[in-house]
């Protein structure tokens, strides 16, 4: 049996255009990114699922994102905003799993704990189920750097 994968990437119009073939699949995307908005569109072939993300920059410290998948009538979103460096917002929707949530970065989120001995990141997340709201869960997860 031959099995051939591979990937293909061109620019094209101000974006990036990829091929990606692995196991019989052929996937088409095109990617625009310009410093405020992320336009993506993609379609798998031969099962004919197309799907687009979309992601607008209000300003330097609010961000949301969008993806749709055509095929299923899938959706999420999430909304970012950024306090300073040390702390995050997020709040979001997956239509998949039916659940909306928030959650607060306390820290430097994107930095790595490991550049720093003493730094931490702290996260509160809120999930509430649309079906059930009484079954909402808060969590609270800790990442901490300690060098002996």
């Amino acid at each position: 049996m031959l099995s051939v994968n591979g990937i293909l990437r061109r620019q094209v119009m101000d974006g990036v255009c990829s091929a990606l073939y692995t196991d019989e699949e052929l996937r088409l995307r095109y990617a625009y990114k310009d410093d405020a908005l992320s336009f993506i569109p993609t379609i798998s072939l031969p099962s004919n699922a197309a799907s687009f993300a979309f992601k607008r920059r209000f300003s330097p410290s609010d961000k949301l994102s969008y993806w749709y998948k055509f095929d299923s009538n899938m959706w999420s979103a999430v909304y970012k905003r950024t306090y300073g460096k040390d702390y995050k917002f997020k709040a979001g929707y997956d239509s998949e799993v039916r659940l909306g949530w928030a959650s607060l970065w306390v820290g430097d989120e994107g930095g790595k704990v490991k550049t720093t001995p003493m730094k931490m990141k702290v996260q509160f997340m809120l999930q509430v189920p649309q079906d059930d709201i009484k079954t909402s869960v808060l969590m609270f997860r800790v990442k901490k750097r300690w060098d002996i």
